[in-house]
């Protein structure tokens, strides 16, 4: 398995951790994205059985995809400890979830483990973008489908904050975005900009 590194920003959002859930980037942003990647993917994937979320936060993705897919097993990883803690006191009594601080580049996971791999506003973070989608194409089954939601570069300062240490973050263009996971053996099958003033893309990629 691939050496750990630290995320991009990890401490910032450590510090984040315990007021996440009370920011208003939850509703204006954060909410929306969320019900766009798991729409996409209900329009693409059958009901998924295991859900991989990766920079899971607080589990606010992994809540609304329990309420969606009762009987699926959700998976969370985010390389913040203070987001794990967060997320174990608020789903850790529920033994659909399994929260796991770690790295995307060294995801703790067997090979083709999971049908659905979510991730949300957290890949300009990432400290190895392409090793950490090899690691979610490796962590797919054959079919599964793996949706990225992420900025290319907030214009509007209400955002910024949200992607603070912006000169450690690491923003891609779609098109570099595409040629990461056309690399990593991922066939695009959706792509498009989800909101303009943030400039969120939107992804799904099918392992064949």
């Amino acid at each position: 398995m691939p050496s750990m590194k630290p995320e991009r920003g990890q401490g910032h959002f450590d510090r984040w951790a315990p007021r996440y859930d009370r920011s208003i980037h939850q509703k204006v942003l954060f909410g929306p994205v969320h019900e766009a990647v798991l729409g996409a993917f209900s329009s693409f994937g059958a009901v998924p059985r295991d859900i991989l979320d990766v920079g899971c936060g607080t589990g606010r993705l992994l809540e609304a995809a329990g309420r969606r897919w009762g009987e699926a097993r959700l998976t969370g990883i985010d390389a913040s400890g203070r987001m794990i803690a967060e997320a174990r006191h608020k789903l850790g009594e529920d033994p659909r979830f399994t929260l796991i601080e770690g790295d995307a580049s060294a995801l703790p996971a067997g090979e083709a483990s999971f049908d659905a791999v979510f991730s949300t506003m957290s890949f300009h973070h990432w400290g190895d973008q392409a090793s950490g989608i090899r690691e979610i194409a490796r962590v797919l089954r054959p079919g599964g489908l793996f949706v990225l939601a992420d900025v290319s570069m907030p214009l509007l300062p209400l955002f910024r904050p949200l992607f603070g240490h912006a000169d450690r973050a690491k923003f891609q263009s779609p098109q570099a975005v595409r040629g990461l996971l056309e690399r990593a053996s991922l066939s695009v099958i959706m792509q498009r900009r989800f909101w303009r003033a943030a400039r969120v893309q939107l992804f799904i990629a099918r392992k064949a």
